[in-house]
């Protein structure tokens, strides 16, 4: 997967090589989606399709999909960044947690959205019971409610109550990721990030993902 380099909020990604890759946002801006413009368009209304996932298409593939995979004893403990309170943060033991770091302005994480809401649903199903937990960046409380507004469809998410402290949080988990959105980080009952992907979760990896709250090798 191409890697997109920290970006300070005064480079914007046109300034950089032009190898930017689709999936990745930096955590730095706060202004800019990867594709250069202002706050990322909104997405269709989800479909059955994207709310229902469709049978995995591809072998389950941990290893590839993991960019962090800790070893048992080495897991960090998850603990979410100061928020601004306008929602309670679920328990983070007890069950399997997915927490999906995004924000308004990043395309990608709008994109992927619609996709992912529907999964906890199916994964239940599946014999996997996992909460799906949204976090956002965005700096003022508005970018959230206008987003909501323009999308009937949006899920309930926390919003961190400084969203530019969002790459020194990322750091303290010591992952080793770069600092970039969507960042995904799956949590075990235990409350221990087991796998953190930073980019964004296609359709196919639905059975990856199945595999990897079972348990299951890959």
């Amino acid at each position: 997967m191409d890697r997109l380099p920290h970006l300070s909020p005064s480079v914007a990604p046109a300034a950089r090589t032009g190898r930017v890759s689709p999936a990745l946002c930096a955590l730095g801006l706060t202004l800019l989606s990867c594709d250069g413009g202002g706050s990322a368009p909104p997405p269709p209304p989800p479909s059955r399709v994207d709310v229902v996932a469709a049978a995995p298409q591809a072998k389950a593939d941990i290893a590839g999909f993991c960019e962090a995979r800790p070893a048992a004893g080495a897991r960090p403990t998850l603990a979410l960044p100061a928020l601004d309170g306008s929602l309670a943060a679920p328990p983070l033991t007890g069950k399997w947690t997915w927490v999906n770091v995004w924000a308004t302005w990043c395309g990608p994480c709008v994109e992927e959205m619609p996709r992912l809401i529907g999964w906890p649903d199916k994964l239940k199903n599946d014999g996997v019971d996992v909460q799906l937990v949204f976090m956002s960046t965005d700096l003022e409380p508005a970018q959230l409610a206008a987003f909501a507004k323009r999308n009937s469809w949006a899920p309930p998410t926390l919003r961190m109550a400084d969203g530019s402290a969002a790459p020194a949080w990322v750091e303290s988990l010591n992952l080793g990721l770069a600092p970039v959105l969507p960042l995904h980080l799956f949590v075990n009952p235990q409350g221990e990030v087991v796998c953190a992907r930073a980019g964004t979760v296609q359709s196919d990896a639905y059975g990856t993902v199945k595999a990897l709250l079972k348990g299951e090798a890959g």
